[in-house]
């Protein structure tokens, strides 16, 4: 990949006539919730650098019916975090039960509250409609009020056929900067009629309802300027099929970030998720010679590139810079 000494924050400025404000996340999104397996993680991210997000998971990822201790642990482990790796350093995100849940008011206090550092994110699970987005929002920053701290950014997963249904209004919505797909929680909520070949690929690229959701959910993502984040791969023994999922989720879905859930997922998510060296290569080449012809129209090899195909180029390095590449 060839080095570059372009000014992305000043293209922004030629090529885009109003502000460009979009968010901009790692690739990946790694799910855990124990102790040791959150360890590992952070081993992988101390080797790879801070390209994927690391998500304590306080639901479906937990061990049922401990509610407290678990709170507790994320808790512990976001403060243990900073004083491990300083206060610049992106934190851990927290992924919280369901609003309509009982625990969600149980962990609340436990995880937002003074001493202990704000998770980079927290990930709402399971919104039946817009309006419990809405009432989370309202809950945690009550919540982050009376801890005397900002309320952190908002994920939303969407996984009923409510939160699909307004999932541009969700989108839409300030503090949230993420969507993803729960891809199981959706298929059983068909009451068997999505058969299991869509839990896997390819049965879950293929099957009509299931393209449904994924193509409204990043298309939502952005028109907002949010990440569309995907779902799951199920087959932990083959983690290169994390690629191969990945790969298609961003190439044919335009997802632009995508979940992890054992270690070995990680690093081939985040390679399959980042624009390649090649395409670095070739959009460098293109905004190089269109910044040397003031941004006028050129011709590379034959095809014509105006102001709309640097915005293309543009969005390729700014992908590579900005998500961890």
């Amino acid at each position: 990949m060839k080095k570059h000494n372009l000014d992305l924050a000043n293209i922004s400025t030629i090529l885009y006539s109003e502000d460009h404000a979009q968010v901009n996340l790692p690739v990946c999104d790694h799910y855990t919730g124990r102790p040791k397996y959150f360890e590992k993680a952070l081993q992988i991210r101390a080797e790879i650098g801070a390209c994927f997000d690391i998500t304590l998971d306080l639901e479906d990822g937990a061990v049922v019916g401990h509610v407290t201790e678990i709170a507790t642990w994320a808790a512990q482990s976001l403060v243990d975090f900073s004083a491990r790796y300083g206060g610049e350093t992106r934190r851990p995100g927290v992924r919280l039960h369901p609003v309509q849940d009982p625990a969600f008011e149980q962990e609340l206090p436990i995880v937002l509250r003074e001493g202990v550092p704000l998770p980079a994110y927290l990930m709402l699970p399971k919104p039946e409609n817009f309006d419990d987005v809405k009432l989370a929002i309202g809950r945690i920053r009550e919540q982050c009020a009376k801890a005397g701290v900002e309320a952190p950014p908002m994920h939303v997963l969407i996984e009923t056929h409510g939160a699909l249904a307004a999932v541009h209004q969700i989108a839409g919505l300030e503090e949230v900067e993420s969507l993803s797909f729960g891809i199981m929680d959706f298929i059983s909520s068909h009451r068997s009629a999505i058969p299991k070949t869509a839990l896997n690929s390819p049965g879950q690229f293929e099957n009509p309802l299931v393209r449904r959701a994924k193509l409204e959910i990043s298309a939502a993502c952005h028109r907002f300027g949010k990440v569309p984040s995907h779902n799951v791969t199920r087959n932990i023994r083959q983690p290169e099929m994390g690629a191969e999922d990945a790969t298609r989720a961003k190439r044919d879905f335009g997802f632009t970030r995508m979940w992890s859930i054992h270690p070995d997922q990680i690093v081939h998510i985040v390679s399959a998720m980042l624009p390649t060296d090649s395409e670095v290569d070739e959009a460098v080449l293109v905004l190089t010679e269109a910044q040397k012809a003031e941004w006028g129209p050129i011709q590379i090899k034959g095809e014509l590139h105006d102001r709309a195909s640097y915005r293309y180029f543009f969005e390729v390095l700014n992908a590579r810079s900005n998500r961890g590449g």
